[in-house]
Protein backbone atom coordinates (compact mmCIF):
# COMPACT_ATOMS: atom_id res chain seq x y z
CA UNK A 1 0.00 0.00 0.00
CA UNK A 2 3.09 2.33 0.61
CA UNK A 3 3.86 2.11 -2.84
CA UNK A 4 0.51 3.41 -4.17
CA UNK A 5 0.85 6.10 -2.10
CA UNK A 6 4.40 6.95 -3.47
CA UNK A 7 3.52 6.85 -7.18
CA UNK A 8 0.32 9.02 -6.27
CA UNK A 9 2.65 11.44 -4.91
CA UNK A 10 4.88 11.34 -7.58
CA UNK A 11 2.22 11.67 -9.83
CA UNK A 12 0.75 14.59 -7.97
CA UNK A 13 4.38 16.42 -8.03
CA UNK A 14 4.30 16.26 -11.74
CA UNK A 15 1.08 17.95 -12.46
CA UNK A 16 1.71 20.57 -10.62
CA UNK A 17 4.68 21.01 -11.94
CA UNK A 18 3.36 20.93 -15.40
CA UNK A 19 0.44 23.64 -14.64
CA UNK A 20 3.46 25.56 -13.15
CA UNK A 21 5.56 25.60 -16.21
CA UNK A 22 2.85 26.58 -18.31
CA UNK A 23 2.01 28.79 -16.09
CA UNK A 24 5.24 30.63 -16.35
CA UNK A 25 4.83 30.64 -19.90
CA UNK A 26 1.22 32.26 -20.30
CA UNK A 27 2.38 34.60 -17.77
CA UNK A 28 5.64 35.38 -20.04
CA UNK A 29 3.72 35.84 -23.07
CA UNK A 30 0.96 38.38 -20.83
CA UNK A 31 4.09 40.50 -20.07
CA UNK A 32 5.29 40.79 -23.41
CA UNK A 33 1.88 41.56 -25.44
CA UNK A 34 1.11 44.87 -26.64
CA UNK A 35 -2.30 44.30 -27.52
CA UNK A 36 -5.24 44.22 -24.52
CA UNK A 37 -7.67 41.68 -26.46
CA UNK A 38 -4.74 39.31 -26.29
CA UNK A 39 -3.61 39.86 -22.68
CA UNK A 40 -7.43 39.45 -21.77
CA UNK A 41 -7.29 36.18 -23.40
CA UNK A 42 -4.04 35.45 -21.55
CA UNK A 43 -6.13 35.89 -18.23
CA UNK A 44 -8.72 33.77 -19.09
CA UNK A 45 -5.80 30.89 -19.53
CA UNK A 46 -4.06 31.81 -16.42
CA UNK A 47 -7.29 30.93 -14.37
CA UNK A 48 -7.10 27.04 -14.68
CA UNK A 49 -3.77 27.06 -13.87
CA UNK A 50 -3.88 29.19 -10.66
CA UNK A 51 -6.40 27.32 -9.73
CA UNK A 52 -5.11 24.17 -10.01
CA UNK A 53 -1.62 25.58 -7.95
CA UNK A 54 -4.48 26.71 -5.14
CA UNK A 55 -5.64 23.26 -5.24
CA UNK A 56 -9.05 24.23 -5.70
CA UNK A 57 -9.62 22.50 -8.88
Amino acid sequence: MDILVLINTIITVCTYAVALFFLIAIVRSFLRTKKIQDALVYCIIMVPFILRLLRLK
